[in-house]
């Protein structure tokens, strides 16, 4: 599939998923309250933060691997293999270390948080499987089952009283469906690997792993480090403008994971002039979302958190949406990295980027609480993107999209203007919030589309044919 095609795709099917995070947020912050949800936040971070440490490198490789060996079924094996092992280790530890897990978290959390991670494990290898054999169309549209079955659960047991753990045991039971269903799309089938298939799965992994991590860094550092300093009641108000955050970056994740198998293969034929055009095309739009939802949340934020039953975190929001912003640039240029076969110079700008995390993290929010928290995620974020930006340049010229990222910005300071004025006339509160998001949206991409040919043409070039003459 065309690049756009798979990008839109994937893109809808995280936008169903947020839809379904969203609505099953609010229904927990507003029933069972913020410090319920800030524990199981804290639960979720220190799952993630396990994924990422003993998972994301292996299915980085996987993906990269066999993306560019022709589904080669010694590596899936490999990737099998080392996955068990590390899945052991992992789950040994949890174990011993059980008393402080479950006192730094809140509840008996050890037992659900070996369960929910091994399932875990599993989804990502077969949706890692999926995305090098160039099927990430499919893969992302299994993300779409896994949230809303999720929600739909968690919504349930939560009005069962089944409390905290029926949160937990629904994420790992909607997991469970969703890799079955994936696994159905899987063609590559496991055959005997050899030592070359181990040394270059584990080598790539061993530079690629740290990308995840630094990934996670950024999502959940702030609430690893919360948890120490601030109690769950906030940390649940953090959380939900990070969620809504999060949102907005949804395209740019979305272009980054049908990006990566395609550079990937490209690389192999040392095609660095596609693969520049390709990185030029997914700086253009990776903004696309992020920079109107910028101007959103200065204008009605503290409408959209109404939403949520809150009446506070209004400039931690506008903090966190600046820092997706520079992270969804800073991401490309990691992502590409890894794709052309790089993970030594990704390694290197994910290791700064950890350490001026945690650093920050650490110094802020002893500070300054939820804001330092923000400021924290943000500053890291922007040297992330200024030392991606030179370790990709030195591999290939990379030029910015400088005079399409501008017309967004006019689009987006155009609905900005709109939208103020909506909210000058119909107040704050909840139902401005759901009239003027989807009104100013809709005057963005208008405006865009007087002022951008480029996108105009991406936009015919990738809807089904025969949508527009």
């Amino acid at each position: 599939m065309r690049l756009g095609q798979t990008s839109a795709i994937t893109f809808v099917s995280q936008l169903v998923v947020s839809i379904a995070g969203f609505a099953v947020t609010v229904y927990i912050t507003r029933f069972l309250g913020e410090s319920v949800f800030g524990t199981y936040a804290v639960f979720m971070a220190v799952l993630v933060w396990l994924k990422i440490i003993g998972n994301n490198g292996i299915r980085m490789a996987l993906i990269k691997r066999l993306s560019e060996s022709s589904r080669d079924g010694g590596y899936l094996s490999a990737g099998l293999a080392v996955q068990a092992l590390v899945f052991v280790v992992l789950a040994a530890l949890i174990l011993l270390f059980r008393d402080y897990i479950n006192a730094y978290i809140g509840f008996a959390a050890s037992i659900p948080l070996v369960g929910v991670l091994f399932v875990s494990f599993c989804y990502a290898l077969i949706t890692g499987t999926l995305e090098g054999e160039h099927r990430v169309h499919i893969a992302s549209m299994l993300q779409p089952v896994d949230r809303t079955l999720r929600s739909v659960l968690q919504i349930a047991a939560a009005a069962l009283g089944f409390g905290l753990l029926g949160l937990v045991w629904s994420y790992a039971a909607a997991a469970v469906v969703a890799g079955v269903v994936g696994l159905a799309f899987v063609t590559v089938r496991p055959s005997m690997p050899d030592r070359e298939h181990f040394e270059r799965l584990t080598g790539f992994a061993g530079y690629s792993w740290l990308t995840g991590v630094e990934s996670r860094a950024f999502s959940s550092m702030d609430t690893i480090v919360l948890g120490f300093f601030v109690a769950k009641g906030p940390i649940g108000v953090y959380e939900v403008a990070w969620n809504l955050a999060s949102v907005l970056a949804v395209f740019g994740v979305a272009i980054s994971q049908s990006l990566f198998p395609a550079v990937s293969a490209l690389s192999t034929g040392d095609d660095r002039e596609s693969v520049a055009s390709l990185t030029n095309d997914a700086l253009a739009y990776t903004g696309l979302f992020v920079i109107p939802g910028l101007v959103g949340a200065l204008a009605v934020g503290r409408s959209v958190l109404a939403i949520y039953g809150l009446t506070s975190g209004y400039v931690v929001l506008v903090v966190l949406v600046v820092a997706r912003l520079v992270y969804a640039y800073e991401s490309q240029f990691v992502n590409v990295l890894n794709a052309i076969d790089r993970p030594d110079a990704a390694f290197r700008v994910s290791v700064a980027f950890i350490a001026t995390n945690l650093v920050l993290n650490v110094a802020l929010i002893a500070e300054f609480g939820l804001l330092g928290a923000a400021a924290a995620t943000t500053l890291s974020a922007v040297v992330g993107l200024l030392l991606g930006y030179r370790a990709l340049s030195i591999q290939m010229p990379v030029a910015l999209p400088v005079g399409e990222i501008g017309k967004q910005c006019v689009a987006a300071g155009v609905m900005g203007v709109l939208v103020y004025a909506g909210q000058s006339v119909l107040g704050t509160g909840e139902v401005t919030a759901l009239v003027l998001v989807p009104v100013g949206g809709a005057a963005y991409f208008a405006v865009l589309s007087v002022l951008s040919t480029r996108f105009r043409s991406v936009v015919r070039d990738n809807l089904p044919t025969g949508v527009l003459p």
